[in-house]
């Protein structure tokens, strides 16, 4: 277990579950939402479009709605990956917006269950950021 003043030096012992926690959450939400935001222009995984809200296709098309998506969510994994801090909250905030956007559309709310898990999991790495980012 690592010690306060190790905190505090910057120095961790890469077997501590903290610090690997941290790390696995880190490549997680670093990885996750570039291949997401990738794939709202390839369509490989799903059709995202199928996932909006009619309020949402209301202010602009879906498929515009969804490129734009894809530029934040591919903007967001670097930001992770150098600002921990800041990007794993902008990620839960995300995510927390897709799960009001599932909870309009009704009838997907196994996937809100899903992304609030993985907003719990971002928002945790945030904290634990507090401690092992630099």
């Amino acid at each position: 277990m690592h010690t306060t003043r190790e905190a505090m030096a910057g120095t961790y012992v890469a077997s501590t579950p903290g610090y690997q926690a941290y790390q696995a959450l880190h490549a997680g939400f670093t990885i996750a939402p570039i291949i997401a935001g990738a794939d709202k222009f390839f369509g490989f995984l799903t059709n995202w479009e199928q996932y909006l809200a009619p309020v949402v296709t209301t202010v602009m098309p879906a498929h515009t709605f969804m490129l734009i998506v894809g530029v934040i969510e591919i903007v967001a994994g670097p930001l992770v990956a150098i600002k921990p801090r800041i990007g794993a909250y902008i990620v839960c905030a995300w995510l927390l917006g897709i799960i009001g956007n599932l909870l309009l559309l009704g009838g997907y709310y196994d996937i809100a269950l899903r992304d609030l898990g993985l907003a719990i999991g971002a928002f945790a790495l945030g904290r634990l950021s507090e401690e092992y980012s630099k």
